[in-house]
């Protein structure tokens, strides 16, 4: 019959598909997508490191009922990031990623492409660095299919655990509004200082002058305070956010300017704006170029 190669066809399709599924595969490929959604040339490692942001507000130790202290609370502020890097051709190894799932107890594996410790590519020149932040909660993990991909193009990707706001950190909310563009930033700084450190694996591999960051909802957020979009005065000063003024760190008109080395942001369904973070005045302040992927809820009350 002319129809069966096509059944056969379609059931080996969905065969795939559920098989993959089951491994929890980062790197799977559907036929229908887009032609640039493929791999690119290069082989992927990915490494794990652990970095401090010293001398950073400890947002858990404020009590937002008591009078406000003499003196805020501070602490070496610990962080976890993953990277992938374009890499050696036919490197060996692991491709397991292990992440936990929203339970914050659960632990599974994600199978990749990007192999364990693989030895980065020479490169002249360095390439691009791609930053990329989670939603609240969330984990490193959330766009490593995404990451992986854009590491096999040429881009170094860092994916960054937030403190305070993965699903095994989750605590104040406010640590969270405060840090997340903290974290950024000081990963951005990081990145470029093992660049120059001649005994770091990413010594030359990476050039931290032309870099983007892609952040997810609360990531969505740090990122456009980071464009260059500065909270507005309600927001920064609102007990609700942060207590203590916290907050206006990155208020409009008091916040740092812009890291010249940020080129672009993208930002998936980025948190903030339904809550007054900022308004048509402190966005005119983002000349950069941005790229916003989000969508509209509408409700409707049936009666």
């Amino acid at each position: 019959m002319p129809s069966q190669p096509i059944t056969v066809f379609c059931f080996m399709l969905v065969f795939v598909y559920f098989n993959a599924g089951a491994q929890n595969r980062i790197d799977t490929q559907r036929p229908d997508a887009p032609e640039l959604a493929a791999y690119g040339p290069y082989a992927i490692g990915v490494r794990t490191l652990e970095v401090v942001n010293p001398n950073q507000i400890d947002m858990l130790k404020l009590d937002a009922s008591s009078a406000e202290p003499a003196n805020l609370p501070h602490y070496d502020r610990p962080l976890t990031i993953e990277i992938w890097y374009p890499a050696v051709k036919d490197s060996k190894g692991l491709t397991t990623l292990h992440a936990y799932i929203r339970d914050g107890h659960t632990q599974v594996q994600l199978q990749g492409k990007a192999v364990r410790n693989a030895q980065p590519i020479a490169s002249q020149p360095a390439f691009p660095l791609v930053l990329i932040s989670h939603g609240y909660p969330g984990n490193r993990y959330l766009l490593a299919h995404l990451a992986e991909n854009l590491a096999s193009k040429g881009f170094v990707t860092v994916s960054i655990d937030h403190t305070d706001s993965t699903y095994r950190t989750k605590a104040a909310f406010s640590s969270t509004l405060v840090n997340r563009p903290v974290d950024q930033l000081f990963v951005l700084e990081k990145i470029a200082q093992m660049s120059a450190d001649t005994s770091s694996f990413l010594h030359g591999l990476v050039d931290a002058n032309n870099s983007a960051l892609i952040g997810y909802s609360m990531g969505g957020y740090g990122a456009v305070v980071n464009a260059g979009a500065g909270l507005t005065e309600q927001a920064a000063t609102s007990k609700q956010g942060a207590p203590f003024a916290t907050l206006t760190r990155h208020q409009a008109g008091k916040k740092s300017a812009v890291d010249s080395r940020l080129k672009t942001i993208i930002a998936f369904a980025p948190w903030g704006m339904t809550y007054g973070m900022w308004n048509t005045q402190t966005l005119q302040k983002v000349t950069m170029p941005m790229l916003f992927i989000a969508g509209c809820l509408w409700l409707r009350e049936w009666r």
